[in-house]
């Protein structure tokens, strides 16, 4: 049985995705996302194919180093010093299930807002700097997916399992989607999720990567090359459309991962 705050939060998750599934593209989106998709038609399936499981190897293993790192550790223990404010009885991840609703919502409000503004900051240095510039791709890829795994562990889901690795890497390809894209992926992380039943193992499709990602990949080049023509020059231009679009990127990601795992919690109540 869910408390009147629980209900109210599910609620407001079934807004979005209703939103999510009534949005309607504007003609400029439209236009931009064809000629992506024709663009992307000239490719070989075989050459194609290669490219997405190369993505698949990138993500898991970048998962891998960042779960695994002393980075992680800390913010492990961030988060669960910050969760005994409410409950000094978290001494585990899997213990922040103990929080109710309203405390995990607040956690992840303060961690959302860290990611988006770290994500504009690189934006608006990669319009400046070199260096910056050519590692915003994989700066990006970081940012996003440690917030995805930060988002999961709040709810009690970290990324320790086979079937969670699995999740918190589907969840991050999804939140890259077009949005009319993402309610059909969040749908099937749901089927997934009842399936799985959040077991050890994970026995769903082993493809991370799905072609309709490539969008956003084509898309993340459009946006380096626009960074690259205003490079050094005094507009602020470059800036705003780094700052701006990072930011876009990575409040998509995280508000996609919360309501995903923030629904996973109020469900399994």
């Amino acid at each position: 049985m869910l408390t009147k705050a629980e209900a109210y939060y599910l609620e407001k998750i079934e807004q979005w995705e209703n939103e999510l599934r009534n949005e309607r593209s504007n003609k400029i989106f439209l236009l931009y996302s064809d000629a992506i998709r024709i663009g992307l038609s000239h490719l070989p399936d075989r050459k194609k194919h290669k490219l997405l499981r190369s993505l698949d190897n990138i993500l898991f293993h970048l998962h891998a180093i960042l779960f695994n790192s002393t980075f992680q550790r800390n913010t492990a223990q961030k988060l669960m010093h910050h969760a005994r404010v409410y409950n000094e009885s978290i001494f585990t991840l899997i213990d922040m299930k103990k929080l109710n609703i309203d405390q995990l919502q607040a956690i992840a409000d303060k961690q959302m807002a860290h990611y988006r503004i770290l994500a504009s900051t690189q934006g608006a240095l990669a319009s400046k700097h070199t260096g910056f510039l050519m590692g915003d791709f994989f700066s990006m890829l970081i940012i996003n997916l440690r917030a995805v795994q930060v988002l999961a562990s709040i709810y009690g889901r970290p990324a320790d399992s086979p079937n969670e690795i699995m999740t918190a890497l589907k969840v991050f390809c999804a939140g890259c989607l077009p949005n009319e894209q993402r309610i059909e992926a969040l749908d099937e992380l749901m089927v997934e999720l009842e399936t799985e039943q959040q077991g050890f193992f994970y026995n769903g499709k082993d493809d991370i990567v799905q072609e309709k990602m490539l969008h956003t990949l084509l898309a993340e080049l459009i946006k380096l090359s626009f960074l690259l023509f205003f490079k050094g020059k005094s507009s602020y231009t470059g800036t705003v459309i780094g700052a701006a679009t990072n930011y876009h990127f990575t409040r998509n990601i995280t508000e996609f991962a919360h309501h995903y795992y923030q629904k996973s919690y109020l469900l399994s109540k």
